[in-house]
């Protein structure tokens, strides 16, 4: 699989193992970490079934070195306060292009931090930016529940399944 999760500054080992068992769920193994808060993440009570990512996931300093394999950079965002510079998509639409990209290609996806999400300089290394559908009161998720929603849309899609390694037997 191409698909690569990108957690940045992950504050709370809880949600790390969360995403990491999202991950599992949905065949996603590679996970990546840059600048997190907290190396207790390895001990993840909620990653059940997913020790295994969390033991190989890779730390970076940067996001620069985190995505220097991936050909196509998706960030993640509540929208909030800010005035985005980058094209955003709504995840129907942006699941169904990383999944067809994921056929050719290593993608990352970017999630921010629990507190502050994905800063203007963080989203200076997308392409583009993808938007989980949430009423505008609460728009932000949690982030372990917005790894998993955004996973099941891109995995849904036959192109993605299509992208799988096949399964040794």
């Amino acid at each position: 699989m191409n698909l690569r999760v990108v957690l940045v500054s992950p504050r709370n080992p809880l949600n790390i193992g969360a995403a990491a068992r999202a991950m599992s769920n949905f065949g996603v193994l590679e996970l990546r970490l840059v600048n997190p808060y907290n190396v207790a993440f390895l001990e993840a009570k909620s990653a059940v079934k997913s020790q295994g990512i969390l033991a190989n996931a890779r730390e970076f300093e940067t996001i620069a070195d985190a995505v220097a394999d991936c050909s196509l950079i998706v960030g993640t965002t509540s929208i909030g306060p800010r005035a985005l510079e980058h094209p955003l998509r709504r995840l129907e639409t942006g699941g169904r292009i990383i999944a067809k990209r994921l056929a050719s290609a290593p993608v990352a996806l970017l999630f921010g931090s629990e507190k502050f999400g994905l800063s203007n300089e963080d989203m200076s290394y997308c392409h583009w930016l993808m938007r989980i559908p949430t009423r505008e009161e609460h728009g932000s998720m949690n982030l372990g529940q917005a790894v998993a929603v955004c996973l099941y849309e891109i995995m849904r899609n036959p192109a993605a399944v299509r992208a799988k390694p096949e399964a040794k037997r």
